[in-house]
């Protein structure tokens, strides 16, 4: 459990300095910090963006690292620096409570659903109140990203905390069924937007035991999971020819429903964070999803999660037309009918 008296404080590493205001640290871009959590103490790095005041409701994003890394590693390959300058981003770099290697790295405790130490689920949850508490960050616009177990531990917590987040990317991550768990494990409260990565040439096997199988599989079991638990149907696949270092291609399929679901695989790639991620998921993605997490209200009449009330919406209604869809009857009188378009005519526009 979180100590009572820190639950939302974080200490900046800074000699002689504490965090009674954040403005107080505002002159630093990274701000080296801890907090304790269940009887540890845990790090984690605050990027702050040019500019940065508590009082402007900043969007925040955690980008969660690899096993045998660390939150200072992460920062320095994942790209989420150049997002956090460009378009006013908190970015907070954890680091996992799983020491691992001889070199001084970390993993997550991903898949660990039974309260089993270390506690990452309640870590970063207690991070990110911490971060809204202190930073003034957006409840409204947190989301998370990771990259191998990052994205592992990502999926993991959305399991359970689907209410702090409004919007996930795990990218080139294991599945669960992979690690000898269950998807019965996975009941993330509501629909959840989820873009999931990968690169086309990871079909190394990983797992554990005779669980154990190659990554495409695992990458395909994941998008089914997430297809499924959003009521999603395939919309689109688009092919892109995208320069980050140099031109490749970039095929994404897109699902709508409940809340979307993106599936990107980038040709030629292994097992990396993927070339230009953090720049396509804030502003292809984050940027867009403004509900369903914390004390926000989902936009109901959003029924695709794009952050806004519009055609794509009213097709969806249509298609629904004299069903019984919970998700899309408005009104709640059993049917999809004239009443729920006219909710929605007039919810039109952003959320």
């Amino acid at each position: 459990m979180l100590e009572p008296m820190i639950a939302n404080r974080i200490v900046p590493l800074v000699v002689g300095c504490s965090l009674a205001a954040a403005t107080d640290a505002v002159a630093q871009t990274d701000i080296p910090s801890t907090m304790l959590h269940d009887g540890q103490m845990r790090s984690f790095i605050v990027r702050l963006p040019p500019g940065f005041s508590a009082d402007a409701s900043h969007p925040l994003v955690l980008a969660l690292h690899p096993a045998l890394s660390s939150g200072a590693s992460f920062q320095s390959s994942s790209g989420w620096d150049a997002v956090s300058d460009l378009h006013g981003v908190v970015v907070v770099y954890p680091t996992g409570g799983v020491p691992v290697g001889a070199q001084g790295g970390f993993a997550w405790n991903s898949w660990a659903f039974g309260g089993e130490a270390p506690d990452d689920l309640g870590f970063l949850a207690a991070l990110i109140a911490a971060m809204h508490a202190s930073y003034g960050t957006d409840p409204c616009r947190t989301s998370m990203t990771g990259f191998s177990n990052g994205a592992m531990m990502t999926n993991s917590f959305v399991a359970v905390h689907a209410d702090k987040v409004a919007a996930i990317a795990p990218v080139s991550g294991g599945w669960i069924t992979a690690y000898g768990g269950s998807e019965a494990e996975l009941t993330p409260a509501h629909p959840v937007p989820v873009w999931t990565w990968r690169g086309s040439n990871e079909t190394f096997v990983t797992g554990v035991g005779k669980n154990a199988r190659p990554r495409n599989q695992q990458d395909q079991e994941q998008l089914a999971f997430w297809v499924s638990h959003n009521a999603a149907s395939l919309v689109t696949t688009v092919s892109e020819q995208l320069t980050y270092g140099f031109p490749r291609t970039y095929l994404t399929s897109i699902h709508a429903g409940d809340a979307p679901v993106w599936f990107t695989e980038v040709q030629g790639t292994g097992h990396h964070y993927q070339p230009g991620a953090a720049d396509l998921i804030w502003n292809r993605f984050f940027s867009q999803i403004k509900q369903g997490a914390g004390d926000c209200l989902r936009c109901p009449t959003d029924f695709n999660g794009d952050g806004a009330t519009d055609g794509a919406d009213l097709g969806m209604l249509l298609g629904a037309w004299g069903a019984s869809h919970e998700s899309i009857d408005l009104d709640g009188d059993g049917v999809v009918a004239g009443a729920d378009l006219g909710l929605l005519l007039a919810a039109w526009g952003p959320c």
